[in-house]
């Protein structure tokens, strides 16, 4: 992993277009990124075409946002703190509606899974004179927090009277806050779009760890908390506003 770091650091600090984005002492760095992503999908048809007569859906989305705000406090050396906002989401659907005989039942359910994180970090970023090749490195506290929620209803109808012989319906949800932490290291190269701006994409190396608290129950069948040590690669490309004394 480390070789591979170093790898993809030589390959940006080879690329031979200068960057003229303002780096020098006094000039405040604001920098963000953002990602969106959705996906759906449903049962449109089976064959048999009576084989399977549920209404069945599946959606997901992903939203990302990281923002920077940092201060020169000397040439191409800023001092500032990181704020990053990642959620996931994911939702099923389930619909049946059957006749048998003078009966008729219907069924309707739902799940949905949300897990988000929420990340504070003090972060350090130097860049290497005009080249807009840049090191970055931060370490952040906060929190991953998911919450599931889910409903179903279920009704029997005599078909020919159409009173309702039977009905059913419930709804729950339960959420969990747990703390989390976070060390980056990245790379990452300023393409100038003018004095202020910047584009800039980037590489880095994430671990982070978070604690769940009685998460395990170990072999005397006590409650113990579970922490999960992640680690993997990362890629962005966001926009810098370099802002003058």
């Amino acid at each position: 992993m480390k070789k591979l770091f170093t790898i993809l650091c030589a390959t940006l600090l080879s690329i031979g277009v200068f960057a003229q984005a303002e780096t020098e002492a006094g000039i405040f760095l604001l920098s963000g990124a953002t990602g969106l992503d959705f996906a759906s999908q449903g049962v449109t048809g089976t064959d048999p075409s009576d084989a399977w007569n549920d209404d069945n859906k599946q959606s997901a989305s992903n939203m990302d946002l990281k923002l920077m705000g940092g201060y020169f406090v000397a040439d191409g050396f800023a001092i500032g703190l990181s704020v990053g906002y990642e959620s996931e989401t994911n939702k099923q659907e389930s619909n049946s509606d059957e006749t048998s005989g003078n009966y008729r039942y219907v069924y309707e359910s739902s799940y949905k899974s949300t897990t988000s994180t929420m990340i504070i970090a003090p972060t350090l970023r130097y860049y290497f004179g005009e080249s807009g090749v840049w090191l970055q490195t931060s370490y952040g506290f906060g929190s991953m927090t998911e919450k599931d929620e889910s409903d179903y209803s279920q009704t029997e109808t005599e078909v020919s009277t159409g009173n309702v012989l039977y009905s059913d319906s419930d709804s729950d949800s339960d959420s969990d806050s747990n703390p989390m932490s976070i060390f980056t290291l990245g790379a990452g190269y300023a393409i100038s779009l003018s004095d202020n701006i910047s584009l800039n994409p980037s590489v880095g190396y994430a671990m982070s760890s978070v604690t769940i608290e009685d998460g395990y129950t170990n072999s005397s069948g006590n409650d113990e908390d579970l922490k999960i040590n992640m680690s993997g690669m990362t890629f962005n490309i966001g926009v810098a506003l370099h802002l003058g004394r």
